[in-house]
């Protein structure tokens, strides 16, 4: 994804790239302070990829100084960045309607508040949307599921998407037969509004320095 958006021939156009939907605040902001800030506010920081949290916990009518101080008060964060964040990391409401990020942060049910009220359009102004990622994937199942699908099509529909997006839906929770498989592809194919779906599989292997580490402390 950043790759995408780094390669990006209309970079310097304002407009949300990225949309990462987590289905809890909490996980929200573990994933934007220790995965996404570290990568994009400090690896990545010259290129000024900006991104931002906009849930129920994004403060508005507030100094982003304020903000600022608030959250190096938690130390495992203010360690993590080393006490400084960068201008791209959007922190205020004000900040991100008038300069939308272009990795925005949010969690399904305030996606469906952004998209409602009028106050939140300037989010989705010259939207150019490449990729859009829910995490948590087995999380949404009935009702709930039905939910989150009608909301993807209306978001598509809202920002004028009749372009080929990227659609990603995590989980460390999937069966491996192949009938999870063949359900897996219905189940994604139903959820994003998309056709032919892709199931991509991961295994964690022990590097071999460190089971031969592992192994020395035990001889």
């Amino acid at each position: 994804i950043v790759n995408e958006i780094l390669n990006d021939p209309e970079f310097d156009k304002p407009g949300v790239r990225v949309i990462l939907v987590y289905p809890m605040n909490a996980l929200a902001n573990d994933q934007l302070n220790f995965r996404v800030a570290p990568l994009l506010g400090k690896v990545l920081s010259e290129y000024s990829i900006t991104f931002g949290r906009y849930t129920g916990q994004t403060q508005k009518n507030v100094r982003r100084s304020e903000v600022i101080a608030e959250m190096l008060s938690n130390v495992k964060l203010d360690e993590e960045v080393q006490g400084d964040i960068h201008d791209n990391w959007l922190v205020t409401r004000e900040e991100m309607l008038k300069n939308p990020p272009k990795v925005l942060i949010t969690n399904y049910a305030m996606l469906e508040h952004l998209l409602l009220l009028p106050v939140n359009a300037p989010l989705f102004l010259d939207c150019k949307l490449k990729a859009l990622v829910l995490d948590e994937v087995h999380t949404y199942n009935g009702a709930q599921a039905t939910e989150v699908a009608m909301l993807l099509r209306k978001l598509k529909n809202r920002i004028g998407v009749n372009y080929p997006v990227q659609y990603f839906a995590t989980s460390a929770s999937l069966g491996s037969s192949f009938e999870s498989e063949i359900k897996l592809k219905i189940f994604a194919s139903n959820l994003f509004g998309e056709s032919e779906p892709e199931v991509i599989r991961g295994n964690r292997i022990t590097h071999s320095e460190i089971t031969t580490k592992q192994d020395s402390n035990y001889t």
